[in-house]
């Protein structure tokens, strides 16, 4: 999910055309090729066919596409596709261009390198917090499914110390969503209330085992459930974990090291931690409700 503002966003529409539906002079299949060819995404992927059902749109255009491409996608791939379509814009529009937009436009991809390259040094703050070690049957999850958790946990664990950094990135990701899943199926009406929480064709707030982590991610984050810092790091987790096809990692030539596993792990952990603490004041709180009658 990409940091990008509404205003932002109106200054590449309105830079590449984007009001009739089209992207500049690309066709379906000229536009699906350069962005295979940027960013190694396909932009006819039916994720991206879904949010615009889920957003309303009357069509699933090339604009659209590219809309949702930039609420779904991360910071680095977003503007990485975005610096390529400016370089192509300013190659084949030699005598129309809109100097003062690209100017604009150019400044915010240029600007958003900076941003980037400081996500290491918060990385390192990040990972420098100690978080105390909780009890997982304290955040209120089914009692069944809390072995299973343990048991992932342990399995992190021994990955971290093999050096296995992809399997415990795996782990780490269907964790956090398994525990979230039983979070928001112990508080339904909060999640469910929540402006993004997924929505069908219909508007009905969809099942929670319809949701993806990104979904549990983003309402945890809006009902105050995780702090700005976890939500921020757990989308790199949800990203690295796509990794798990094979032709996607190659494309990406991503090879996680320990240093990234270490992060996805304390994204982990403070995830716990800020829901543990959450759950206990929910607890209080209705014990408290209940004294007062």
């Amino acid at each position: 999910m990409s940091n990008l503002i509404n205003l932002q966003k109106q200054i590449f529409e309105k830079l590449f055309n984007m009001k009739s539906g089209y992207v500049l002079n690309f066709s379906n299949n000229a536009f699906q090729d350069f962005i295979k060819t940027s960013v190694n995404m396909d932009i006819f992927d039916e994720k991206y066919e879904k949010l615009c059902d889920e957003l309303g749109y009357a069509s699933c255009s090339k604009a659209n596409r590219l809309r949702c491409f930039w609420d779904i996608e991360s910071d680095f791939i977003v503007y990485k596709l975005l610096k390529e379509l400016l370089d192509y814009y300013e190659y084949v529009y030699d005598d129309e261009k809109d100097w003062e937009l690209l100017k604009k436009a150019k400044s915010l991809v240029n600007d958003s390198k900076n941003s980037i390259n400081s996500i290491s040094n918060d990385e390192e703050i990040f990972l420098e917090q100690e978080f105390e070690v909780i009890d997982i049957s304290s955040l209120g999850l089914d009692e069944s499914v809390v072995p299973i958790i343990n048991s992932r946990i342990e399995e992190i664990k021994i990955c971290l110390d093999n050096n296995a950094t992809l399997a415990s990135i795996f782990i780490i990701g269907s964790t956090l969503e398994g525990i979230l899943f039983g979070f928001a199926s112990q508080y339904p009406a909060k999640y469910g209330r929540a402006k993004s929480s997924p929505k069908d064709k219909n508007g009905k707030v969809k099942k929670f085992d319809e949701w993806k982590l990104n979904d549990f991610i983003n309402v945890s984050y809006e009902i105050g459930f995780l702090e700005k810092d976890v939500k921020t790091f757990s989308h790199y987790l949800r990203d690295f974990r796509n990794y798990i096809h094979p032709h996607k990692q190659l494309g990406d030539k991503f090879n996680p090291n320990k240093h990234t596993a270490l992060l996805c792990e304390q994204v982990l952990k403070a995830a716990i931690y800020e829901l543990s603490k959450i759950n206990e004041l929910l607890i209080n709180k209705k014990l408290k409700n209940l004294s007062n009658k």
